[in-house]
């Protein structure tokens, strides 16, 4: 998936305003993330509270936010030998931690680096430390990008569009995938992507819009709105061609028929993997497949937990916890599986809206006929729509994106020209 954008600034010059550099330097101060903040000494404390938990300080050089021009703090921490190295890493290395915290109207640009020294190739043991040079390591804006995410969680950082004379600033994709050293890591991926799936799922701002949901089907359930719906549905839309094309489709959601073409779709998927064909439908399995392992389970303990029932049995809608266990539709659940499914792999407004309506077909088969109200086709269509928001959230953290930025210089004016990958 690619993504095109062209914006214009206002080229005001480079560097940074109060910043005293000389030009050996200026280079990598233009590296840096600009994070916006009312209250600058507390940026710096939050900063030297975040280095010193993870570094050993021995240089701490406090900013003056307030002179003219403001004088950049700067922290240093001791040279450490590298978590990843063992004793017997040759030849030794160390390194050490560089935060360079740079005022500016509200807010500071802050510069992370993590510098490396090892001991020279040939030189005899004791001959001294040998430079490896200056240069951060490959992932040095990754260390300057997570360090302000943590001095500043809440806020979003701005790094600088890159100086006119380059002529890209990429943005490498995410590093290696947690199952990528696994024994078996076709295994290990499902068993990554299922687990970030149900924390998705279960994330604060799921539970709230799943509680949300819940309080409103338990207002139409408890209510006039269900038997009323249900009656006018019976009466004006059953007995039309509509109502006989509803009631055909109840058989989309048979478990017993769904659950093996998503299983197939998803092998085939591992078989061809690589070919375009492949790759799509054993995406749409896996999607459809793990929509399935995360809402079931919430499905069926809401279905006993408001033990409704259909709409020709005694009880009828109303709530009574563990009296039946129809509350909650799961047709319509497996129905709008593989639709939501497809949904979220295409990019079309028009497919994407269709496949939408396409997913409600079944739960309407459920009304045509009279095995469920409303409020349980509803929540059935609710709870597959939320397993395809979670699935969709996983999918999106673990497939990366690369950003690449092209200044265009017009005239007095600079703009960039910013395409995405993912």
């Amino acid at each position: 998936m690619a993504l095109c954008l062209l914006i214009g600034v206002v080229v005001a010059g480079r560097g940074r305003p109060g910043m005293a550099v000389d030009h050996a330097r200026e280079e990598e101060a233009s590296e840096g993330v600009f994070i916006p903040a009312t209250d600058q000494p507390e940026l710096w404390r939050r900063s030297v509270a975040k280095a010193s938990h993870d570094w050993p300080l021995i240089r701490v050089e406090e900013p003056d936010f307030f002179g003219d021009p403001p004088r950049p703090g700067l922290l240093e921490s001791a040279w450490v030998e590298p978590a990843a190295a063992g004793s017997g890493t040759w030849p030794p290395r160390r390194e050490r931690l560089v935060v360079q915290l740079v005022p500016a109207p509200r807010g500071a640009w802050v510069d992370a680096t993590v510098e490396t020294q090892a001991l020279a190739g040939t030189a005899p043991l004791g001959a001294g430390v040998a430079l490896a040079g200056w240069s951060p390591p490959a992932d040095a804006d990754d260390v300057t990008v997570q360090f302000a995410a943590a001095v500043s969680p809440a806020l979003d950082p701005v790094v600088p569009l890159p100086p006119l004379d380059r002529e890209t600033f990429a943005l490498p994709a995410t590093a290696e995938p947690p199952w990528a050293d696994s024994r078996f890591p076709r295994a290990a991926r499902a068993g990554f992507k299922v687990l970030e799936d149900y924390r998705n799922f279960y994330s604060c701002e799921g539970l709230v819009c799943l509680s949300a949901a819940f309080g409103a089907g338990a207002l139409m359930a408890n209510t006039g709105f269900d038997t009323t719906m249900q009656g006018a549905w019976m009466r004006g839309v059953e007995p039309t061609s509509l109502g006989t094309f509803f009631s055909d489709c109840k058989v989309m959601g048979e478990g017993k028929y769904a659950l093996p073409i998503f299983g197939a779709a998803a092998a085939t998927g591992l078989v061809f993997e690589g070919t375009l064909a492949g790759d799509v439908v054993g995406e749409w399995g896996s999607r459809s497949l793990r929509m399935f392992v995360v809402g079931a389970p919430p499905l069926y303990v809401m279905q006993l937990v408001t033990g409704a029932s259909r709409p020709n049995q005694e009880i009828g809608s109303q709530w009574h916890a563990f009296a039946d266990n129809n509350g909650v539709s799961g047709h319509a659940f497996v129905g709008a599986v593989p639709f939501l499914a497809a949904a979220d792999m295409v990019e079309s407004p028009l497919l994407k809206g269709t496949l939408y309506v396409c997913s409600t077909f079944v739960g309407f088969s459920r009304m045509t006929d009279n095995a469920h109200f409303p409020s349980q086709v509803f929540l059935g269509w609710y709870l597959a729509w939320a397993s395809s928001r979670a699935v969709s959230l996983t999918e999106t953290r673990f497939a990366g994106m690369e950003l690449r930025v092209v200044p265009l210089p017009i005239a007095d004016l600079g703009g960039a020209a910013i395409e995405s990958r993912w």
